[in-house]
């Protein structure tokens, strides 16, 4: 029996990957990253990503919510930065997880559909669709008028000259960006580097 189906294993894993976010979140407020236009760049959610790969969608949920009670408690940005990470993390991990249903999956171990590239591909650009879709209503709802203490309207007037369409452009080449490097840098750990084989349940 695979150590993956151990639910002692399971416990151990996501314990230690919450934990992670944690880690990685307090070293992005020591030595932040950021790209050439502003937007902070951080590895928090990379934990979440690879207990999906490994364990599947309702441990890798049970991660991130996992992620966000850590990050209300020592997140850099407050309880609506936990927030928004956890609404923009975990519709990645719905998509990947529902298109592990289809006929494509592998009937043993269905993440493991993602080893191969072209489907991982397919699906994370179908993941990062539902995040900007997701992160997009959350911030025009929520977020951004709470974040600035304005009116929405009044946001996208001063900051998007009046363009809703700016906004969602803006909101969606963040997540984007994020999103791309979550996906990724957890498809390289997982099955890049040979750990997925070896954690992977069996029927």
């Amino acid at each position: 029996m695979s150590r993956a189906n151990s639910n002692a294993f399971r416990i151990s894993l996501v314990a230690f990957m919450i934990a992670l976010c944690g880690i990685l979140e307090m070293a992005n407020s020591v030595l932040p990253l950021r790209v050439p236009w502003g937007m902070s760049i951080d590895f928090v959610a990379l934990p979440v990503m690879i207990v999906f790969f490994i364990l599947g969608t309702r441990y890798s949920i049970v991660t991130a919510l996992g992620m966000y009670a850590v990050l209300c408690v020592i997140g850099f940005a407050g309880f609506v930065g936990s927030t928004m990470k956890f609404f923009a993390t975990v519709p990645m991990v719905i998509v990947l997880g529902a298109l592990t249903l289809t006929p494509l999956k592998d009937r043993v171990w269905p993440a493991m559909t993602y080893s191969s590239i072209p489907k991982y591909v397919l699906a994370a650009a179908l993941a990062l669709v539902a995040r900007c879709a997701v992160a997009s209503a959350v911030n025009y709802f929520w977020a951004i008028p709470i974040f600035f203490a304005m009116p929405i309207d009044q946001v996208i007037e001063n900051m998007f000259f009046g363009s809703i369409w700016g906004f969602i452009a803006f909101v969606s080449g963040m997540n984007i960006t994020q999103g791309v490097i979550d996906l990724a840098v957890a498809w390289i750990i997982v099955f890049g580097f040979g750990i997925g084989k070896r954690f992977a349940p069996k029927a």
